[in-house]
């Protein structure tokens, strides 16, 4: 049973000793703002998913990206809300299930869990594709390996180190966005007008020919998948100081920053690039664009900085998953000897050391699955966790858990949360039409998420006092705000 506490102001105390089962609150809102970006790199976004927005719909991308940032905004500002209300290492799972109750928790529990391998594995073979254009006698499965432990060795570190180290790589791959938006602004070959009310794309017969409102509906949501992120800041909280006072703010700039650094610069290509059919037949559109544009020199460059951006992005996903399955041993969802290696922090790093290297392993060995498989397991994810967390932030307003005094509030409430549901159900849509991977990921993710369920009825809840995700004694204290205490 939930029991609701009253809000109060409480009187500021003295810094705890840091025990090994606390993260060290050593991060500033800057730095999480660094991991947040590095998370979502803009660039893999733009030479990956947004390759494949070009190849069905054209130069319609260029509008198809700009109305992605209204997705991400509205997926920041839920995020904002309901992490401002509940910053813990768990991410959404604690806010989700401290809402709407335990069962919904444990199904967004399961849903990052089981993406957490697939997704690292997927980052770290994209890594070993990438460096094949620039070395093609390089072993893939060498430089997969190499990169994944090279990541989570990075991510072992303090988590300002960590910090510091995915800033410095972060900044080169800021450095190769403006390189594209400059290259394709320099001299235009059509106007923004052409572009947004006549997108064209490459037809059957290979000329250029309208696009079809079928494609573009199909790849808008590819571009809204893009564009959206921020809420990886969550698993910082308890290392963020003033986390309730500063998470919000933190989540919906690192959304809108990232949101326009993958869009800005498809639109500028598309107004830029001038050979249109060589340019959508490539296999590598952009990084055909930049040859074009500066030599071939410059392609290589900036395939050297989207393999940084997609490492740098392997560090920073490494170390939210670490803090997600520290939450788990600490809220005792696997065995107590497990929960309690998972539960352990690195006394003079602050790092969940265990935990870190748990979702490496995990990350190894997914690397052994096909590519098909690891896209098939984490394509739906934004459809559940955009569901739950929807639904989070539209009860908790009403209930007095979020959007309190102290904590960040979503404007013209309740319309964030019901885009968030219209949303949820258009990604729903479009990946059900998706036989190759869409469809096959909502059945898979469905499935896992009916066995999670199945584990918390039939094991959790029959726990002497149950289970609930828990909101209390998560960190070490800081002078603001407690959030509703849970058991």
């Amino acid at each position: 049973m939930t029991k609701q506490q009253p809000l109060q102001q409480i009187h500021p105390v003295e810094p705890p000793v840091c025990s090994s089962n606390q993260l060290h609150r050593k991060l500033s809102s800057f730095g999480v703002l660094l991991l947040t970006l590095s998370c979502l790199s803009p660039v893999y976004s733009i030479y990956g998913i947004g390759s494949d927005v070009f190849l069905h719909a054209g130069t319609g991308a260029a509008a198809l990206f700009i109305c992605g940032i209204g997705a991400a905004l509205v997926w920041a500002v839920l995020y904002a809300e309901l992490a401002s209300a509940y910053p813990y290492a768990g991410g959404d799972y604690v806010g989700v299930g401290a809402i709407l109750g335990p069962w919904a928790g444990f199904a967004s529990l399961t849903v990052w869990t089981v993406t957490a391998g697939p997704a690292n594995a997927f980052l770290a073979r994209t890594i070993a594709i990438y460096v094949s254009e620039l070395a093609p006698t390089a072993s893939p499965l060498l430089v997969t390996f190499g990169a994944l432990a090279a990541a989570t060795a990075i991510a072992l570190l303090a988590v300002r180190a960590s910090a510091l180290v995915t800033g410095m790589f972060l900044g080169v791959e800021m450095l190769a966005v403006i390189a594209l938006i400059v290259a394709g602004v320099w001299r235009p070959a059509r106007s923004i007008a052409d572009v947004l009310f006549h997108p064209v794309a490459l037809g059957s017969a290979g000329t250029i020919a309208p696009v079809a409102i079928g494609a573009m509906a199909l790849a808008g949501v590819s571009a809204a998948y893009a564009t959206c992120g921020g809420n990886q800041a969550i698993a910082f909280g308890e290392e963020l100081a003033e986390p309730h006072r500063r998470m919000g703010g933190v989540i919906l700039l690192a959304g809108l920053i990232g949101a326009f650094a993958t869009a800005l610069p498809i639109v500028a290509v598309v107004l830029g690039v001038r050979d249109l059919p060589s340019f959508l037949k490539s296999p590598a559109p952009l990084s055909e664009f930049i040859a074009s544009v500066a030599g071939p020199a410059a392609g290589h460059a900036l395939i050297a900085a989207v393999i940084l951006a997609i490492f740098n992005a392997l560090v920073a996903q490494i170390m939210f998953f670490a803090r997600l399955f520290f939450s788990l041993g600490r809220d005792e969802i696997f065995h107590p000897i497990v929960n309690a290696g998972l539960a352990r922090v690195h006394v003079s790093s602050g790092a969940p050391r265990t935990a870190t290297l748990m979702v490496g392993a995990l990350s190894a060995a997914c690397c052994l699955l096909s590519t098909h498989m690891l896209i098939a397991f984490i394509s739906g994810l934004t459809v559940y966790v955009l569901l739950l967390v929807s639904f989070a932030v539209l009860v908790g307003r009403s209930r007095r858990l979020t959007g309190q005094p102290g904590y960040w509030r979503s404007w013209l409430f309740p319309l964030a949360p019901i885009l968030g549901l219209v949303l949820a159900v258009t990604f729903a849509i479009a990946d059900l039409l998706d036989a190759d991977f869409g469809r096959p990921s909502i059945l898979i993710l469905g499935a896992m998420i009916g066995a999670g369920l199945l584990w918390y009825c039939c094991v959790l809840r029959r726990r002497a006092g149950g289970w609930a995700p828990r909101t209390e004694s998560r960190a070490a204290p800081s002078n603001e705000l407690p959030t509703t205490a849970f058991r």
